[in-house]
């Protein structure tokens, strides 16, 4: 009772909507043909097309429409013409147009609303004056060409209970009884066309394709199901990529997907689930992109249908595979000499057809043309020419087939209710429809089995019928034989096994194109399987050269840190030697060879003060404080032979406090020299007091002071990190180790900066005391020394903390250290051992005169006072006097020479007349007091310069 509530609901609601809503197209003449019997059947067809959502248009895009209807027209023909069935009973037919629109679809499903329906709707929606004849009473529809208007119309003719036959739908939601209990379909559903591509890319053994498909019901379900099945199947295949094709798509989109395609070199089966424009599409693209023979095409029936209708497509898909419903011989059924009694001028004898005169008026008599000009639209042509052979274009085909095996399964499904339902003494018009209904028709299509021309037919338990598929392959054209496609194989539904004739095939099993995975990456050493989807097939993809293959051989794993894949299996990781930066190469050894050099000449420098210690040269040199810096010198370069040898622990603190310390060594005593010449000139200028602690004892206990410091902060930074030996592995993809020193860096810093403080302190006193007199040239060379040292640490210390290899930073701080301690050398003891070659060779060969003697050059210029003048002939001893309580410096010492006479200015004192011994002897008893070490030099010392 609810049920039919909302029947009668529905159906009012529908009623109203057809009869307000719809446009006058519905009711046109133009669309629909009408051929009534004794009993008639329902049949929706696309014949013309539509440019908006309720309109239809004159133009007929497509000559299988027509040729469509005319397969009905002469099924329902040889039913009328059959005794055997429907004896004294004449089939007819009600032909609507839904002219490829889902609203027009929607109107013709309602127009089949049975009578007794009909008779329960509220008159008040009828307003239309043939409102009768909007409505056709039918037994069963067959229809509609494609699956997304199969289902429109299903949904509705399952309110009326009416049974459905289509006879091209192949979506698998139709098989759902539970939304569809009356759709039948001639057609197997889409799963069955796709078992049966996988069996035929099994049986060639291609397991690396890609797929094209269309856009929509029938491609995108398709290419779901084409995965889903791939990847349940034992050995898998490969999708190498999947494309869509848009509707709409231009010439230049399918050249772009061609070129998509060639991309992948391995990959060269192309599986096309498209529609019957795409297919055309793909041919034609495929011999504008110059791929003709690169891809094997594997189609669904759209291509098979097109390569059957035009052979000539062959040369741009040679070896392409399609596949169909098997048809028996539909070629030489009469069917097929019917259409080509069609192609004649005096067609209209022969069928009532009403669209085969629209068809010609449309477009003109037959032509000789081969295909269309045009992209996508195919404009009907009844003939095509090929070798000035005529060859017919309409031609029937497997849709034909099912279109014909439907009529004929609603006509044995009829003969066998009216058999068992009606009386047979009363057969006829006004009878039939009292003992012949829907229910009985569903009732027997259920259960029917019949020969077609399929061959043997039956519906299995969800409306689809058990039949082959039909494998078709092309063959281009040759030398004596145009392009054709041949039958070369089965696909059986019933037991899904492919039944391949391979004598029929284009190639021999043994050369049959290959178009599958790599070979096993076992092969090759370091390789791993890498899937890019999860039916894809393997890339052998090589392992990086510090990676390791695990997990059977799926996947690549990096050793740990300081080892190395072994080379037979690159399986297992291996420790790697370590290196280290020893003299092992031409850097080393030259670095060696000069650490030796510089200590050599260490020990003849030390010799030289040793033998000479009693020279003036020598003694002015403060010798306490050299030989502090010239053990600094010679543990510097002894540490730098350190670096260059094979580390341990012990060497590693040896080098870490030696490198803090022997900056020290060096540097603390200059600083406590420089800071002592700085006084003592300093104060000359203020005061004839003599300076404070610059005695050489407090020199050198000053000395000791600053290098405890650096001992203390070594120690302290030793304790909280101290140095180690580590292992240092540049660049993990290189195999290599390096065994090395790790001198931390926090305590290395805080060394490196007392250091740096003592040098540019140095550099400060060094630039303070840059005017003292030429006689004085020690100045000049400490300058140098710690500039040097000042520049060679601005490039050392940040190419040191940023290098990243343990050979880069040894060698950086034997250069280092080798340059330093080089540079104390030659400006601090070198000029000395000059100094005392010259002095020595002087005392021997040389005598000086008065006149060439000067004792300072820079003269510091004073203003004349009358407190400052005494009697110029004040004696030797009030000089010495004077300079015995306390000279102030050199820098008080003034030689003046002038045209007129020579006059020696001692304190600001003006001299006339001194003698050459007199000056000699205040000299000497300066150098004696060790005021002065070097600043005024006697001229028997040659240090007049």
């Amino acid at each position: 009772m609810t049920h039919k509530c909302f029947v009668n609901l529905a159906t009012y609601c529908l009623t109203a909507v057809l009869v307000v809503t719809f446009p006058e197209d519905v009711y046109k003449k133009d669309y629909r043909w009408i051929e009534e019997g004794d009993i008639n059947i329902g049949v929706i067809l696309s014949i013309h097309s539509s440019n908006s959502l309720f309109n239809c248009t004159d133009n007929i895009e497509d000559i299988r429409n027509v040729q469509n209807v005319e397969a009905l027209s002469y099924a329902v023909r040889e039913i009328n013409n059959d005794i055997n069935i429907l004896s004294n009973l004449t089939l007819g037919f009600v032909v609507l147009d839904d002219c490829q629109s889902p609203s027009i679809a929607l109107a013709r499903a309602i127009q089949f609303m049975p009578s007794d329906i009909r008779s329960n709707t509220d008159s008040s929606v009828v307003g239309h004056t043939d409102f009768e004849r909007t409505f056709y009473d039918v037994i069963g529809v067959i229809g509609t060409y494609t699956s997304k208007l199969s289902i429109i119309i299903a949904n509705v003719l399952n309110l009326f209970q009416l049974p459905q036959i289509s006879h091209t739908a192949t979506s698998d939601v139709l098989s759902d009884k539970s939304r569809f209990p009356y759709f039948f379909r001639m057609v197997p559903p889409d799963r069955y066309q796709v078992k049966a591509i996988a069996s035929l890319l099994r049986h060639f053994g291609w397991s690396h394709v890609s797929i094209v498909y269309s856009a929509g019901n029938y491609g995108g379900n398709g290419v779901k199901e084409l995965q889903n099945t791939f990847q349940a199947m034992k050995n898998g295949v490969c999708i190498e990529d999947v494309i869509e094709i848009a509707d709409g798509s231009t010439e230049k989109d399918f050249l772009d997907i061609l070129k998509r395609l060639d991309s992948y070199k391995d990959t060269r089966v192309v599986v096309a689930y498209v529609e019957i424009e795409h297919a055309i599409a793909i041919s034609k693209s495929v011999k504008a992109a110059r791929l003709v023979n690169r891809f094997i095409w594997v189609g669904t029936d759209s291509l098979s249908l097109i390569l059957e209708e035009h052979p000539t497509l062959c040369d741009n898909m040679p070896s392409s595979i399609s596949m169909h419903p098997h048809a028996l011989n539909v070629s030489t059924q009469r069917f097929t000499d019917h259409l080509t009694q069609l192609q004649t001028e005096d067609s209209a004898g022969i069928s009532k057809n009403p669209w085969i005169a629209d068809l010609q008026k449309f477009y003109g008599k037959p032509t000789n043309d081969n295909l269309n000009s045009t992209f996508l639209v195919r404009k009907p042509k009844f003939f095509y020419k090929y070798n000035d052979k005529r060859v017919r274009s309409i031609r029937s085909t497997f849709v034909d087939a099912f279109l014909i095996d439907s009529v004929y399964a609603l006509a044995y499904a009829i003969d066998s209710v009216v058999k068992t339902d009606c009386n047979p003494t009363k057969i006829g018009r006004e009878h039939v429809a009292e003992c012949v209904s829907t229910k009985g028709i569903f009732k027997e299509l259920k259960n029917i089995n019949f020969n077609g021309i399929q061959g043997e037919l039956k519906f299995n338990e969800d409306g689809d019928i058990l039949t082959q598929y039909e494998v078709h392959q092309c063959f281009a054209k040759d030398l004596d034989r145009p392009p054709e496609i041949r039958s070369v194989g089965i696909w059986d539904m019933d037991g899904e096994v492919l039944k391949m004739n391979d004598r029929d095939l284009l190639w021999t099993r043994e050369t049959f194109p290959s178009s599958s995975c790599p070979k096993p990456c076992s092969d090759t050493i370091g390789t791993i399987y890498y899937f890019m989807k999860q039916t894809c097939c393997h890339v052998c993809v090589t392992c990086k050269l510090n990676e390791i293959v695990v997990a059977n051989a799926t996947r690549c794993e990096i050793c740990q840190e300081f080892y190395w894949p072994d080379s037979l299996t690159r399986t297992k990781c291996l420790a790697i030697q370590p290196v280290y930066f020893g003299l092992q190469n031409a850097v080393s050894i030259s670095l060696c060879a000069f650490a030796i050099a510089g200590a050599l000449s260490c020990f003849w420098i030390i010799v030289i003060l040793v033998k000479y210690r009693d020279e003036h040269v020598i003694k002015c040199f403060s010798i306490e404080l050299s030989g502090i810096i010239l053990l600094g010198t010679l543990l510097t370069y002894g540490l730098a032979a350190s670096f260059l040898s094979r580390p341990n622990e012990w060497k590693c603190y040896i080098n870490y406090v030696g490198f803090s310390l022997t900056y020290t060594l060096i540097y603390s005593p200059l600083l406590v020299k420089t800071n002592r010449i700085y006084r003592i000139f300093n104060a000359g200028r203020r005061t004839t007091r003599k300076p404070c602690f610059i005695s050489t004892s407090s020199q050198v206990v000053f000395s000791f002071a600053l290098i405890f410091t650096q001992v203390a902060i070594v120690i302290m930074s030793t304790s909280l990190q101290p140095p180690e030996v580590s292992l240092h592995m540049p660049r993990r993809t290189e195999k290599f180790v390096e065994l090395f020193c790790n001198l931390p860096h926090a305590g290395l810093l805080s060394s490196l900066s007392f250091n740096l403080i003592l040098v540019l302190i140095c550099t400060f006193y060094a630039f303070k005391t840059r005017k003292l007199p030429d006689n004085y040239k020690e100045s000049r060379y400490i300058a140098f020394c710690v500039d040097t040292t000042l520049l060679i640490w601005i490039t050392f210390v940040p190419t040191y903390f940023t290098t990243t290899t343990a050979a880069a930073k040894t060698t950086i701080l034997a250069v280092s250290l080798l340059l330093n301690s080089s540079v104390t050398i030659t400006c601090l003891f070198i000029p000395r051992i000059h100094s005392l070659y010259k002095s020595l060779k002087n005392c021997s060969t040389a005598k000086h005169h008065y006149k060439d003697f000067r004792i300072v050059k820079h003269v510091v210029k004073r203003k004349y006072s009358p407190d400052m003048e005494i009697t110029a002939r004040e004696s030797l001893s009030g000089i010495e006097k004077r300079i015995s309580n306390g000279l102030r410096s050199s820098s008080e010492l003034m030689s003046r020479d002038t045209s007129a006479n020579n006059m020696t200015v001692i304190d600001g004192l003006e001299l006339e007349e001194i003698s050459q011994t007199d000056v000699i002897r205040t000299c000497q008893t300066l150098v004696d007091m060790h005021v002065l070490e070097s600043e005024i030099e006697k001229p028997s010392f040659h240090l007049d310069e």
